[in-house]
C-alpha cells in the first residue's frame, strides 16, 4: 500500500485508502462472499464506533446518547448497549470465521499472478496503470464464467 502513496502517509491514512480500494473491489467484483464479508465488516466497525461513543457519552454527556439511538431510562440504555455489545461480538466471531477460511495473507505476487492470468485470457499483457479496475474485474468475470462452462463440458 505504501507504494501507492505519493506522499508520506500515516498508518491510519493507509488503512483508510486500503479500505476504500477494497470497498470498490467488493462492489465491482459482484462476488457474494466479498460483498457479505465487507457488509459484515462495515456493520461491526459501525457498532464498535457507536459503542465507543456511547461509553464516552455515558460518562460525560448522557443526554446525547439519544442521538445514537439509546433512548429511555438508565436500565433501557444499559440493556441496549449490552445488546449492541453482544451483536458486535457475534459479528466479530463471524468475521474471524470467514478470515480463517482464507489461506493466509495475500501477497503482492498473488495480485501479479492474477493480473497475468487475466492478461493471458485476454491475449495481451495488462499494464496496471492503463486498465481500470472495473475493466479488469469484468475481464476476470468473463474468464471465470468461460472456465466454469469448460469445466462443465469436461465433466459430461
Amino acid at each position: 500500500m505504501r507504494r501507492l502513496a505519493k506522499t508520506e502517509a500515516t498508518e491510519a491514512e493507509l488503512q483508510a485508502a486500503w479500505e476504500q480500494l477494497y470497498t470498490e473491489y467488493c462492489e465491482l467484483s459482484g462476488d457474494r462472499q466479498h460483498v457479505y464479508y465487507f457488509t459484515l465488516y462495515r456493520a461491526a466497525y459501525y457498532l464498535k464506533l457507536k459503542l465507543h461513543l456511547a461509553q464516552s457519552l455515558l460518562l460525560e454527556n448522557p443526554e446525547q446518547l439519544e442521538q445514537l439511538g439509546y433512548k429511555g431510562g438508565a436500565k433501557q440504555i444499559i440493556a441496549k448497549i449490552k445488546f449492541d455489545t453482544v451483536n458486535l461480538q457475534a459479528k466479530e466471531k463471524e468475521l474471524t470465521k470467514l478470515t480463517d477460511k482464507q489461506t493466509g495473507t495475500i501477497k503482492e505476487s498473488d495480485f501479479d499472478d492474477w493480473i497475468m492470468s487475466v492478461g493471458k485470457y485476454l491475449g495481451f499483457q495488462i499494464k496496471r496503470k492503463e486498465m481500470l479496475l472495473s475493466e479488469f474485474l469484468a475481464a476476470n468475470k468473463a474468464m471465470v464464467k468461460e472456465l466454469e462452462i469448460k469445466s462443465r463440458r469436461v465433466k459430461k
